[in-house]
């Protein structure tokens, strides 16, 4: 009996393997049947949608739907899928239904750039992103004297990313402020002031020097007394009282 159900479970691996093998010869046969798309938003706020993707593939690759499967350039469904603005990590599949898949994760902004000229936003990688046509992304505005690229920007970024990993400081602000000198001002949720920070540098200590006043002084004197708190220089706080 152990010998006959040996012989069972052989025939079946064999029939299996032959089952999967015609599958796939069969699938690559076979035309594409559709695009589909997964999209992840780590995250984020929704600024493109799969059926947007589908259609830049469809667009950018018109033959596509006349293809077999076995002949369709996955590198160059990838290639599509990443040249849209909004996307990162793009890859490219068939599915044993006869479909081309492509899975993509979409960008994190962290920063909206207001200029006079254009707004865009800033990813966690540094990467511009342009504003989309489905939604907007809830993150710190910053406006002023922003460059299209150079050192200031870089800076803008850098303070950003500060506050995008320090969850206990980014939710006192909504407002970044670049002056033509270079120097960075933050317009604080609570309170009439605005905080100069000056150049993203030594953002731990700036930062706790302003939580000590903010935790400590503020509720002593009242959050309306100063029109400006500087923590541009080492050391020190300085306020500038609010004119009568």
């Amino acid at each position: 009996m152990k010998k006959k159900a040996k012989i069972i479970t052989f025939l079946a691996l064999i029939l299996l393997v032959v089952l999967v093998v015609v599958a796939n010869v069969m699938r690559g046969r076979s035309l594409v049947r559709s695009v589909q798309v997964s999209i992840d938003y780590p995250g984020a706020d929704t600024l493109v949608t799969a059926e947007q993707v589908v259609k830049l593939v469809s667009d950018s690759l018109p033959s596509l739907s006349r293809q077999k499967v076995k002949d369709v350039d996955l590198q160059a469904v990838k290639r599509v899928a990443a040249s849209s603005p909004f996307l990162i990590d793009c890859d490219a599949s068939t599915t044993i239904g006869g479909s081309v898949m492509v899975y993509a994760r979409q960008r994190r902004p962290i920063v909206r750039v207001c200029s006079s000229e254009r707004q865009y936003y800033i990813d966690e990688t540094g990467a511009e992103v342009p504003l989309g046509n489905v939604g907007n992304s809830d993150v710190i505005v910053a406006n002023g004297a922003i460059p299209y690229s150079g050192k200031l920007k870089e800076e803008l970024y850098t303070l950003a990313s500060y506050l995008d990993t320090h969850k206990d400081i980014s939710p006192l602000f909504d407002q970044i402020y670049c002056s033509e000198k270079g120097d960075f001002y933050l317009t604080p949720k609570l309170g009439s002031h605005v905080v100069q920070l000056g150049k993203p540098t030594d953002l731990d200590k700036k930062f706790r020097n302003l939580l000590a006043l903010y935790s400590q002084g503020m509720p002593l004197v009242g959050w309306d007394a100063y029109s400006q708190v500087s923590v541009k220089y080492r050391k020190q706080v300085v306020c500038t009282r609010r004119n009568p």
